[in-house]
C-alpha cells in the first residue's frame, strides 16, 4: 500500500510539474495568441483534479475542499476542450466571445453543489466520502443526491462533447483539403489521440471504481488511472504548447470570400447562388491544369489555393468551386495528383531515394507522400518501382 501511494504522489507531482510550467508559458502568450485560452481553462482544470494524491498525503487539511472543488473543475473540461478544438479549426481568427460562456453552464449546478460540499460538518464529510455506510439525511442527503446527478450530467457532457469534436475535425479536415495541398503540422489528429486517451482513463477509472476491491486485480488500481492521465497531459501540454490554428497562414491573405465548402459530393446552396457560369468554369478549368501540369506549379511545397488563385488571376471562391463541380477533386487531391504522377515517371526512370523522389515533387513529409501514393495507385513507391 506504501509503495502504491508513493507511486501515486510521484505521478500526481509529475503530472502536476508539467501542467503548472505549461500553465506559466501560456499565460505569457495568450494576450497575443487568443486561441490558447481555452486550452489554459483546460489546463488548469486538469491540475486540480490531478493534485488529488499530492493533497490527500501532503495537504490532507485541504482534502474536502479538494473534493468540493471537483465538479467545478470536471465541468469546466469538456466544453473547454471543445472551445480549444474549435480555436484551432477556426478559418478566421479566434477570439473569445461572450457566448462561448453559455457552455458553462453547468457551472450553475457545480458550484452550488461545492458549497453544500464544503459547508457540510467535517464528520458528516467523513461519513459521507470515506465511511462504508452513512446516515443520509438533510444537507447530508440532498448533497449526496446532487453529488451522483451532478456525475451523471457530466457523463452525459462529456460524451455530447466528445461527438462534437469528432465532427468538428472532420469537417475542419475537408476545409484543409479545399485549401491545402498538404496538411502537416494541420490536421490534428493528436486531438482524436487526445480523445481516445480520455475515453480510455474514464472508462479504466469507472471499472476501478466499481471493481478494484472486488477484483484485487493489480491492473486495476488508481496508480493506472494517473499514468493514463499523465500520459493525457504530456500530450495536451506538448502538442498544446506548439500547435497552431491550422489555417494561420489564411489570416492575412487578401480579403476573400471564404472559398470553404462541403465535399465534392454534396452540391451547396452557396454555389448555386454564384455568378460562375459553365463557359467561365471551363475555361478556368483550362488554366489550372496548364497552371499545375505544364508550368509545374504542384513542385512548391507551400502551394495553397490562395497562391494558385492569385496565379491564375481568378478569387479563390471561383477557383474552389471549379476544383469542386468541374474538376470533381478538392485543391489537396488535385495537386497531390499531380505529384503522384510525376513522382511515378522518376520512380520508373531514376534510382533516386524514395524521400529525395517525395520531396524533389513537392511533398514536404515522407509520410505525407506515402499516404497519397498509396491512396492513388494501391502500391507503395517500392512496389510501384519494382514492377518496372
Amino acid at each position: 500500500m506504501q509503495i502504491n501511494n508513493m507511486t501515486e504522489l510521484l505521478l500526481s507531482l509529475l503530472a502536476l510539474g508539467m501542467l503548472l510550467l505549461t500553465l506559466q508559458l501560456l499565460l505569457l502568450r495568450v494576450a497575443q495568441q487568443r486561441f490558447l485560452l481555452p486550452l489554459l481553462i483546460a489546463l488548469a482544470s486538469m491540475a486540480v483534479i490531478i493534485s488529488g494524491p499530492a493533497v490527500f498525503q501532503l495537504f490532507p487539511a485541504g482534502i474536502f475542499l479538494y473534493i468540493a472543488a471537483l465538479p467545478i473543475t470536471f465541468f469546466a473540461l469538456p466544453v473547454s476542450l471543445y472551445l480549444y478544438a474549435q480555436a484551432l479549426s477556426a478559418v478566421e481568427p479566434w477570439h473569445w466571445q461572450w457566448r462561448y460562456s453559455k457552455g458553462y453552464w453547468p457551472q450553475l449546478i457545480a458550484i452550488p453543489l461545492a458549497l453544500l460540499i464544503y459547508t457540510l460538518p467535517e464528520t458528516q464529510q467523513q461519513a459521507l466520502f470515506f465511511a462504508d455506510e452513512a446516515d443520509l439525511q438533510g444537507q447530508v442527503l440532498l448533497t449526496a443526491i446532487g453529488f451522483l446527478l451532478a456525475t451523471l450530467l457530466w457523463l452525459g457532457l462529456s460524451l455530447f462533447y466528445l461527438v462534437r469534436i469528432t465532427l468538428l475535425l472532420k469537417q475542419y479536415r475537408d476545409k484543409l483539403h479545399q485549401v491545402f495541398a498538404a496538411d502537416a503540422g494541420k490536421s490534428l489528429y493528436w486531438l482524436n489521440g487526445l480523445m481516445a486517451i480520455l475515453v480510455l482513463s474514464w472508462g479504466y477509472a469507472v471499472l476501478v471504481l466499481l471493481i478494484e476491491d472486488a477484483m484485487g486485480s493489480p491492473w486495476l488500481n488508481e496508480t493506472g488511472v494517473l499514468l493514463l492521465a499523465l500520459i493525457l497531459v504530456w500530450l495536451l501540454c506538448s502538442c498544446g504548447l506548439n500547435q497552431l490554428p491550422g489555417f494561420t497562414e489564411c489570416y492575412k491573405a487578401p480579403n476573400e470570400t471564404t472559398p470553404f465548402e462541403t465535399p465534392v459530393a454534396a452540391a451547396t446552396d452557396k454555389y448555386q447562388r454564384s455568378a460562375l457560369g459553365e463557359a467561365q468554369a471551363q475555361r478556368i478549368a483550362n488554366k489550372v491544369r496548364t497552371a499545375v501540369y505544364d508550368e509545374a506549379l504542384y513542385l512548391d511545397p507551400a502551394l495553397t489555393l490562395y497562391k494558385l488563385a492569385e496565379h491564375l488571376g481568378v478569387s479563390a471562391q471561383y477557383l474552389s468551386q471549379t476544383l469542386n463541380q468541374t474538376l470533381q477533386q478538392s485543391f489537396y487531391d488535385y495537386i497531390n495528383e499531380a505529384r503522384i504522377v510525376a513522382a511515378k515517371q522518376q520512380l520508373q526512370q531514376t534510382e533516386d531515394s524514395v524521400l529525395s523522389i517525395a520531396m524533389a515533387v513537392g511533398f514536404n513529409a515522407r509520410s505525407s507522400f506515402y499516404k497519397a501514393f498509396k491512396s492513388s495507385t494501391g502500391l507503395t513507391p517500392a512496389e510501384y518501382r519494382a514492377q518496372r
